[in-house]
């Protein structure tokens, strides 16, 4: 579109062909007040006027870059909108990941949770124990199933969850901070803005109505009495307007260019505190992951001596405080995903920020 739009002003050359053809009545009215050599009775006239400062040989280079700079700002909407679209795809990636995992997880414990009820019904129906502990169990029973609920798809219990591992995420700030500065989206729409005013100013001239058009008319005359006669004329038409329009324009842009100024620059500090805050939270959500992380693989050892107890004993099984201890390990894995997730949909909110690359070029992944 820009391109045709340069080509299309390049071939505004400013020549206009113009004429005009009469005939006259007077002589057969006989009211005709002009002598017998300048009488006629009907004239053809062509004129080729030039107009050059109306022609693409002036401010060439600037209406060009003005074009140019609009072609940027509507590249650049389309450039957001593919983003959003690229970050909601991810974004249901990342859901439809951690959905399968979780519902993994939720399944186990459902089991276990439905097995605690069964044994604290049998044991509540023989007077054994009271029914504050089995309601817990049954609230922690209906949580879990409206969580296993809320996932659209139906997966399979997971396999094994004797292997926990994740990845911490490091982000180098300082480079994404100054790229985000650079090449944000909204940012660079408020730069190109200002550019655009600035060009328009440069545009914005008094030449711009000034009008002064050298010009060749032929004219035939078209005679009663006397032979046809034809004349050529060589002239110069000019309008001058008397006004200050221009330096007035050129005024106001400058004034709204430096109010666009003034919003980049409140947008860059917002958006950067923005980035910030993501950034904070991001290495948080990493500390908690390895905490949490650590806690499972302590609970897991803690299974494990448990376990070898059990079988070096016998009799005392409890099966209600095993299965219990189970759940409280299932519990730590399904705190750990939902920090995983988080981070990750944190990281899809940082790649809003960026249009023309991804916010993993600046993450360095760890194992944990």
């Amino acid at each position: 579109q820009v391109q045709a739009e340069v080509r299309a002003l390049k071939h505004q050359t400013g020549l206009a062909l113009t004429g005009q053809t009469y005939y006259r009545l007077d002589d057969g009215l006989a009211i005709d007040e002009d002598d017998a050599v300048s009488r006629y009775k009907a004239k053809v006239q062509v004129e080729l006027r030039w107009n050059f400062l109306n022609s693409s040989l002036i401010h060439r280079k600037g209406r060009v870059h003005e074009l140019e700079l609009q072609g940027d700002i509507q590249r650049l909407a389309l450039s957001k909108d593919n983003v959003a679209r690229q970050v909601a795809e991810h974004q249901d990636y990342f859901r439809a990941k951690y959905d399968s995992l979780l519902a993994g997880i939720l399944q186990h414990r459902l089991y276990n949770l439905t097995l605690m009820n069964e044994a604290q019904m049998f044991l509540l129906e023989h007077g054994n124990i009271s029914s504050d502990e089995l309601l817990t169990n049954i609230n922690d029973k209906a949580e879990a199933e409206r969580n296993l609920m809320a996932i659209a798809k139906n997966y399979p219990a997971a396999n094994s969850l004797s292997k926990p591992s994740g990845f911490v995420v490091e982000i180098d700030s300082l480079a994404l901070i100054d790229y985000v500065r650079q090449h944000h989206p909204d940012l660079h729409l408020l730069q190109l803005q200002s550019e655009m005013l600035m060009q328009q100013m440069h545009n914005e001239t008094y030449w711009q109505r000034l009008n002064i058009s050298p010009f060749v008319r032929y004219s035939y005359y078209f005679r009663t009495d006397l032979a046809n006669s034809t004349n050529v004329d060589f002239g110069v038409n000019f309008n001058i307007p008397i006004t200050g329009e221009a330096g007035k324009k050129r005024v106001a842009m400058d004034a709204k260019r430096m109010i666009i100024d003034k919003e980049k620059e409140e947008a860059t500090k917002k958006i950067e505190e923005n980035i910030r805050a993501i950034l904070l939270d991001i290495e948080r959500l990493n500390r908690v992951s390895t905490a949490e992380l650590q806690r499972m693989q302590d609970l897991k050892r803690y299974l494990q001596i448990r376990s070898h107890a059990y079988l070096n004993r016998k009799g005392g099984y409890n099966i209600i405080l095993r299965t219990k201890e189970y759940n409280t390990y299932l519990v730590c894995w399904e705190k750990f995903l939902s920090y995983q997730y988080q981070r990750d949909c944190l990281l899809m909110t940082l790649q809003t920020y960026l249009t023309d690359t991804s916010i993993f070029d600046f993450c360095v992944g760890t194992i944990i």
